[in-house]
Order: structure tokens, then sequence, then C-alpha cells
């Protein structure tokens, strides 16, 4: 008998994969440490790979059948996965009330046939940024809450020759339009005869191109070059008062508040809406892979570390956004009116698809809004374009 207790202790070792950055690294080894003093039975091995070829590695380790038990993934690889059967199906393990905690959109990705094969592991969303100090001096008493309001609240901001009233940029591809693209009611894709068929050059769609190109061209309120910048373009206009709105997520935080110089001449708003309210996700997931031995164990350490504690810390000591709901109950979160807003647009916030082949179709509907962006096509020529090649695509498979 004494042989058998001995035997009981004897741990078990699960791999957990990720791409953390060094803050969140050393701040997620902590964690890591204080989950093995609470459960002696799991030696919790994290190994961190920062690569390029992350997800390279991590198929490799799938097929030589030596996968971790988690990994960290992103969603369109996380949908990848899940459709080819390396990912558990969690149902047996968690709760409803559990699962209710989390925002709907963050669950999209991970989701096939109604259940769930992965968890949110952080998530970020698109807001508008303005600076308050350019609102004032134009009189303006509120951030924009329409589109018709954008429009007309960015013509008084803008002024000759190179101060304008909005910054949205094409150099990150179709990301930034999401909001824009899903508020005028358009949609990727859609069922035609049982299949999946492009439909982002809908009515819908093309409006909500038109739309970014008339702040362009027609009402002048946004750089002409737009269509190739990134986001550090655009934030270093409105660091330089040369842009007075952008939309951003929960990263530009820390930056602005380094920043002595807009000290108190900023502040953040619910996106304008269309047709409807709406803005872009991002984040990542964590997966249980569906070798793992010891998914029982994997499972425990998913749920300590979504436990509302641990989500506190996390979230306050790296300035991330909680993924669940409840944490925005804590105090320090209820007094943090940046958190708050955050976490009201979340509420109306979508995941971009996760089809296996949405890599290459983003990347030519991403283009096809550069292409009208700088005017060498119409809207409704670039998107049709697209549309069609994307329609190639999805019959390929």
């Amino acid at each position: 008998a004494e042989e058998l207790e001995e035997e009981i202790v004897v741990p078990v070792t699960i791999k957990l994969l990720h791409q953390f950055n060094d803050a969140e690294s050393a701040k997620f080894e902590e964690i890591v440490a204080d989950f093995e003093k609470e459960n002696p039975n799991i030696d919790l091995e994290v190994e961190r790979n920062n690569e390029a070829n992350y997800y390279e590695k991590l198929v490799t380790t799938i097929m030589g059948e030596a996968a971790p038990d988690i990994a960290r993934v992103e969603p369109p690889k996380a949908a990848q996965y899940i459709a080819a059967g390396y990912a558990t199906n969690l149902e047996p393990y968690i709760s409803e009330d559990f699962r209710a905690d989390f925002f709907e959109g963050t669950l999209q990705p991970v989701l096939k046939d109604g259940s769930l094969y992965g968890l949110p592991q952080d998530v970020a969303v698109l807001v508008l940024f303005y600076r308050t100090d350019m609102f004032e001096e134009a009189g303006i008493a509120a951030p924009p809450a329409t589109w018709d309001e954008l429009v007309t609240v960015a013509q008084e901001l803008t002024k000759k020759p190179d101060i304008y009233g909005i910054g949205l940029f094409g150099g990150w591809g179709s990301f930034e339009f999401y909001p824009w693209f899903w508020q005028a009611g358009a949609e990727m894709f859609e069922e035609k005869d049982g299949k999946l068929v492009p439909a982002f050059n809908s009515e819908a769609g093309v409006e909500a191109l038109q739309f970014w190109v008339d702040l362009i061209y027609k009402y002048k309120v946004m750089p002409e070059g737009s269509s190739t910048y990134t986001e550090d373009d655009v934030k270093g206009g409105f660091f330089a008062e040369n842009i007075a709105m952008f939309t951003s997520g929960p990263w530009t935080i820390a930056g602005l508040k380094e920043n002595t110089d807009i000290e108190g001449k900023w502040a953040m708003a619910l996106l304008p809406k269309g047709e409807k309210e709406a803005s872009v996700l991002g984040g990542m997931h964590f997966v249980v892979m569906e070798q793992s031995e010891y998914k029982e164990e994997a499972v425990k350490f998913l749920d300590y570390f979504m436990q509302d504690s641990v989500q506190v810390d996390w979230a306050k000591s790296l300035n991330l956004l909680p993924i669940k709901k409840s944490v925005y109950q804590d105090s320090f979160f209820q007094n943090d009116p940046l958190m708050q807003l955050f976490s009201k647009q979340l509420e109306v916030a979508k995941s971009r698809p996760t089809i296996p082949e949405i890599g290459e179709i983003d990347d030519l509907f991403g283009k096809a809004i550069q292409s009208a962006m700088i005017g060498a096509q119409t809207p409704k020529e670039a998107l049709d374009e697209a549309a069609q090649k994307a329609e190639e695509i999805l019959e390929r498979q």
C-alpha cells in the first residue's frame, strides 16, 4: 500500500506552447508557478516560441504525434485546427455559467456545431480615439455617434493644408475596415444552394467602402495617402495634432499615457454607428490538443487561468482587457471609464470569419479596399473583382 501512495504523487507533465511578448511571458511564468504550487500533481512545462515559424513548428509536432497539451493560437488557425480534428471538444469539461461569462464574439472562432473547442485568452477591440483639445478649439461638444455626425465633425476639424478630421488606414489590409463594413449591414459570405459564396461586394459592402473613399475625396477629411498608412503613421499624425480622430485598440493606451505632450488632450468613445453598431475583435485562443493524454489536467490549468482573481491581476499588470464579463465588475475596472467603454464596445464586436480560406480571401479584400482608396477602381469594381477571385478560391476546395 505504501508503494501505491508514493506512485500517486508522481506529477503528470503537461506542455504549453505560446508566443507571448516579454512582459506577458514574465507574468505568465508567475501564474504557472502559482498554479503548480496549488496543484503539486501537475507539472506545467511552458515553451515560448516567438519565431515567424511558430505555426509551422506546432503543425510539425502535431504530425509527429508530439503536440503540446495546450497551444495559444490566433482565430484563423484555431478554426483550421478545429476543422482538421486537432483540437479537443471542451464541452464535457465546462459549465454553462462558465461559458456565458465570455463575450459572444470571442467564442465564434472556436465554435463548431455549437460546441466549444477553445477558450479566449486575450481580446482587443477597436474604438474611437480623439483629441479633446482640437475638439474644444473647434467648439465641438461631443464625439460623433453616427456616420453623418462623423462627417460633420470631421469637416469642422479639417484645416488646410494638412490638418485632418480623421485618419483611417489601409496599410493593415482589411482589419480597420471591418467595423464600418459590418455597420453598413454587410457580411463577408453567405450560403447559396448549400455552398459558401462571397457576399462582401453586396450593396452594403459597396456603401461602406464608398463611405471611406468619400472621406478622402468628397469630404476631404482624411489624408489621400491613407491607403498605405499603417497605424504608426496615423498615430504620428494624432500626436502631432495633424489628425483629430483615429480608431485603435487597447494596445495604444500605454503609448498615449507615456507621451506627456498630449497628456489630458485625448479621450476615447464608442465607434460611430451606421445602420447598426459594430466593431472588430482581435485576440488569441487557448486550445487543448486532441492528442493530449492529460486533457483534464490541461483544462484544470485553463480553468485556473480564467479565475477572476488571476484575470484581474493579468489585465491590470499588462494594461490588457479582461476577457470575461464578470471581471469588468471588479472595482479596479468599475472605476476605470476606459475599461467600461471597452466592455461596452465588446458587446457589439464581431470576430472576422474563420473559414480555412480566409487568409487568402482577406488578402484580396484588403487589396480591393486599397485600390478603391487610391481611386484606381470604384468601390464596386474593386469589390466585384475581389469577389470573383474569392469565388474561385472557394470552388477549389
